[in-house]
């Protein structure tokens, strides 16, 4: 699969719930998009990577089947489990054929469990 990268998440999305002095924790996240997509059928994912200074980990938002042409509806909760050293955490989208191509119409991201503001929710229409 190819992975194009669509966005880095604010820190204030996914930094703010950390509790304080922890050097690891986790915590839920909302994560859609929707995704027009042309050129060719075959398999999209949403996907959020995170990256620190040992390693980089991905997670798998959802997966959708789309033909030739046609939007798809990618949503799904996520735990990321975060350390102290997290230097980024963004969303790709992999497309499972070269000849695909792709809009991102809308980006959410939003922690779970907390009454949060909209300026607190990664919202990106392009």
């Amino acid at each position: 699969m190819i992975e194009k990268f669509i966005a880095k998440v604010p820190g204030r999305i996914w930094a703010d719930g950390r509790p304080a002095k922890a050097r690891q924790w986790e915590a839920e996240f909302n994560v859609a998009s929707w995704v027009r997509v042309a050129g060719a059928a075959g398999q999209v994912q949403l996907v959020v990577r995170y990256i620190d200074s040992k390693s980089e980990k991905a997670v798998v938002v959802d997966t959708a089947d789309v033909g030739g042409e046609g939007s798809a509806l990618l949503s799904g909760s996520i735990r990321l489990k975060l350390s102290a050293d997290v230097e980024q955490v963004q969303i790709s989208l992999r497309l499972s054929d070269p000849g695909m191509t792709h809009v991102v119409e809308e980006l959410f991201m939003q922690r779970r469990g907390a009454a949060l503001k909209s300026s607190d929710k990664l919202i990106s229409n392009y």
